[in-house]
């Protein structure tokens, strides 16, 4: 048993690995490569794996550290940030989703309410794991596009919480109301107990375990802890996946949350390959080579619906198109929970046939395949679309009635009002230089419009709305969003517009600097870059370099659009004193005590720098500080005098003010 266990996964990854690679060096997510792999030696390829439950097996644990590290990673801090976002994005594409495909399954396959529920919730979810990797490898998870993809992806696997509670009742004759209340009271009962308890004892053990200072006992902990509480929760009548997102929670709460994530990710991510593998291995291409045209008829109408539905939640949010385009072309695909969900939903005999489970899976694998290149082209393919479309027309450009902006001349575009933003509106406002502020959060140009600040929501990246707002006329533009893309356009456009406009512009990265040069701007200001210089500086400050140089030093920095910084090898800047004598100078304390021979004494008559080379630097007389104090100032019982010098000198001050003799004579 043990060596058709090592054989079968050993085949499993002899062949993930080179097919992962290529996908790597495709720039495809290694998602792709661990699909391809599994269906190559599934019963579908070369049947490599005689036995295709003991990697299914392993996957479920995938699936188990998935959710549990979901647990970890969920924060109410993070849901407040997004709240927007996800109680209202996610809520809204949950539930048309769901309802819009339950009610086609009803009316058009005539599948029983029961199953036609369980297909709307299938089709629901989007890959979380291969959308959220998208968006970070493209510098995209901040921008406003990227809010709303996760915060949806937020609410979609919370959900799943909620539906796999439902499976066991969607599995049965009919769906009774009182089941229903019975269930989710049992369930919601059994959570909170289960809650509880682990609320008092997992605590308690991490503390003890993190007292050993021992990795290996941590480790052991977190397996504990996550299988345990999962078992616990199957032998409840509950999921396993349900159970190690319960004791992800109460993880998150504690202090080890982070400690945590860096331990089992690498876990998760080796247990989610076997996991995506298995899915492979599922796959008969038969059945979609055999029915081409339902095949690929199901999967236009899986992306059109998903696509639909999203982009008019998103517009509904923002009323901002090319946000909505972007966020319906990211979120198109069926997610790696709908696997899970459709695993559990084959055992409870939820498909209505197995060639109908095996076309949900092939639609399913395509969605996923296609999601690197459409993300890829989701940009230019929404340009084309609007440049098509007449936006006003849309009611994408915000009415704005005969007012001075219209007719400003000489005056800042400020595009994006964040932190950038603000401080840059807070400097225009002091030099009384007229502005206005594009912004494409409705919230915030509320709430500033309330303010009296001249903001506007408008999408930039629109010629139409950069020409009512006068850029033709205008002297600067300052670019001060994340959405990369979004610079890039709007950097574009706006030289376009008024090919003397002075536009200084916000990248994350420096790697992008030449290319918004080349595309108009006139300054690119790198917030890795920036960030450096400030570190640069308050080491140098620490190190009580003189003021003057260090000015010296950043703008030589700063020269040529970091020219300095991004060459490899030693900086060649201007000289730095090499003497540290900030490590040199030392300072010392010395109270002078009733009876002490120093009292009544002047600091010139005292004479302690010509006898012992330290200065006093200040008297603290009571409560205040006499800084620079005059020679003829005399000395109280109470002082401290405040000394400066070298160590060899303080040394000798400190012996000198015990007896100083020599000061009366």
């Amino acid at each position: 048993m043990l060596q058709e266990f090592l054989s079968t996964l050993l085949l499993a990854f002899l062949v993930a690995l080179p097919i992962s690679y290529l996908s790597a060096r495709l720039k495809l997510p290694p998602l792709v490569g661990f699909l391809l792999s599994g269906l190559l030696v599934g019963p579908a390829g070369f049947s490599l794996v005689k036995d295709p439950h003991l990697i299914e097996n392993l996957a479920e644990l995938g699936v188990i550290f998935l959710m549990f590290l979901l647990g970890v990673e969920f924060s109410l801090k993070k849901l407040l940030a997004y709240r927007k976002e996800v109680l209202w994005g996610g809520l809204l594409q949950v539930f048309f989703t769901l309802g819009v495909t339950s009610l086609l399954s009803f009316l058009f396959l005539k599948k029983p309410l029961p199953q036609s529920l369980f297909y709307g919730a299938l089709i629901a979810f989007s890959s979380t794991a291969v959308v959220l990797k998208l968006l970070m490898e493209r510098g995209e998870l901040n921008s406003p596009y990227g809010r709303y993809i996760f915060g949806i992806l937020i609410f979609q696997d919370l959900s799943v919480i909620l539906v796999m509670l439902f499976l066991p009742l969607l599995a049965g004759e009919g769906v009774s109301y009182t089941l229903i209340l019975l269930t989710l009271t049992k369930s919601f009962g059994i959570l909170v107990g289960i809650f509880l308890v682990s609320f008092r004892l997992v605590p308690f053990l991490l503390d003890m375990v993190m007292k050993t200072r021992s990795r290996e006992i941590f480790l052991i902990s977190l397996f504990l802890i996550a299988l345990g509480t999962a078992l616990l929760s199957y032998k409840l009548g509950l999921s396993m996946a349900l159970g190690a997102f319960l004791a992800g929670i109460i993880i998150s709460e504690s202090d080890y949350a982070y400690q945590v994530m860096a331990e089992v990710k690498p876990l998760k991510d080796l247990f989610m390959a076997l996991f995506f593998i298995s899915v492979g291995m599922l796959l008969d291409p038969k059945v979609l080579l055999d029915n081409p045209l339902l095949s690929l008829s199901s999967f236009g109408l899986v992306v059109l619906l998903k696509v639909g539905i999203i982009f008019g939640v998103v517009m509904f949010l923002s009323k901002n198109m090319r946000l909505s385009l972007l966020s319906s072309l990211y979120l198109f695909q069926i997610g790696e929970f709908s696997f899970v969900l459709a695993l559990e939903g084959e055992k409870l005999g939820l498909f209505s046939s197995e060639a109908f489970y095996q076309l949900f899976i092939g639609i399913s694998i395509l969605t996923l395949l296609a999601t690197p290149f459409v993300v890829t082209s989701a940009h230019r393919f929404s340009e084309f679309l609007l440049r098509r479309i007449l936006p006003q027309k849309l009611g994408l450009i915000q009415k704005i009635r005969e007012r001075e902006e219209e007719h400003l001349s000489g005056h800042t575009v400020v595009v994006g009002y964040g932190i950038c933003g603000k401080n840059v509106v807070y400097g225009l406002k002091l030099l009384k230089i007229p502005y206005i502020i594009l912004e494409l959060n409705p919230a915030t140009v509320r709430i500033y419009k309330k303010k009296g600040e001249p903001i506007y929501f408008a999408d930039a990246t629109h010629p139409e709305i950069l020409k009512k707002f006068g850029l033709e006329r205008a002297r600067a533009l300052v670019v001060a969003i994340s959405d990369h893309i979004a610079v890039r356009k709007i950097i574009q456009v706006a030289r376009t517009l008024n090919p003397h406009l002075y536009i200084i512009a916000r990248t994350q990265f420096v790697t992008e600097i030449d290319e918004l040069l080349m595309l108009g701007a006139n300054e690119v200001v790198p917030e890795e870059f920036e960030a450096s210089i400030e570190l640069f500086i308050r080491v140098l400050e620490f190190y009580k370099i003189p003021q003057n140089l260090l000015k010296e030093l950043t703008d030589e920095l700063r020269k040529g659009h970091y020219q300095a910084l991004r060459k490899e090898g030693p900086l060649s800047l201007v000289d730095i004193p090499t003497e540290e004598w900030w490590r040199i100078l030392n300072f010392e304390n010395y109270l002078i005590k009733e009876g002490s021979p120093l009292t009544g004494l002047s600091i010139k008559n005292l004479d302690l720098r010509a006898k012992t080379g330290a200065t006093i630097l200040a008297i603290q007389r009571n409560k205040e500080i006499l800084l620079n104090p005059s020679p003829d100032i005399l000395l109280q019982k109470g002082d401290i005098l405040i000394l400066t010098g070298r160590k060899e000198d303080l040394r000798k001050a400190m012996e000198y003010l015990e007896n100083p003799i020599s000061a009366w004579y």
